[in-house]
């Protein structure tokens, strides 16, 4: 197996099956409703829906990247500024941004992963194994935030 499909299987297990942590992000976000999903564990921090779009924000920004796009700068201030999408249409845009960018992934060589990033001093491949790794990373954080509204409700 080449490293493009491994990145891509890497990061089908995380987002809809098979993730050796235990649920894919997928399975998180279809327990959560759209309550559950604007409310902060403790106030001032993320709702499970403001981090679902920073990680839709990244997978567009991953995904769209190229050499007449590139990767924009992170700047936490922009990241977490957009206007809040709901929480429906959120999980549909996310679905489908998740379906493209692992067809991205699926249909890119080895020497497109050896390629630099535009804007950046590393190589696609560091983008496309730091996409899954961040995925991995804030579901983490959504399965404790909704573990933790829902113990509260109990």
């Amino acid at each position: 197996m080449d490293q493009t499909q491994r990145i891509a299987d890497a990061y089908r297990a995380v987002t809809l099956k098979d993730a050796w942590y235990g649920p894919p992000l997928a399975d998180l976000l279809a327990q959560i409703s759209p309550e559950l999903a604007t409310t902060p564990p403790v106030p001032g921090t993320h709702s499970i829906s403001a981090l679902l779009q920073h990680l839709l924000l990244w997978n567009e920004r991953a995904r769209r990247t190229s050499e007449t796009h590139p990767l924009p700068r992170w700047d936490p201030e922009k990241d977490w500024a957009e206007p809040a999408i709901p929480w429906n249409e959120l999980v549909a845009r996310w679905n489908q941004s998740r379906d493209l960018l692992e067809k991205r992934l699926r249909n890119s060589s080895a020497e497109d992963l050896a390629k630099q990033v535009p804007g950046r001093d590393y190589p696609y491949e560091v983008l496309f194994e730091g996409t899954v790794q961040h995925t991995v990373w804030h579901a983490g954080q959504i399965a404790m935030i909704s573990s933790m509204l829902r113990s509260r409700s109990i």
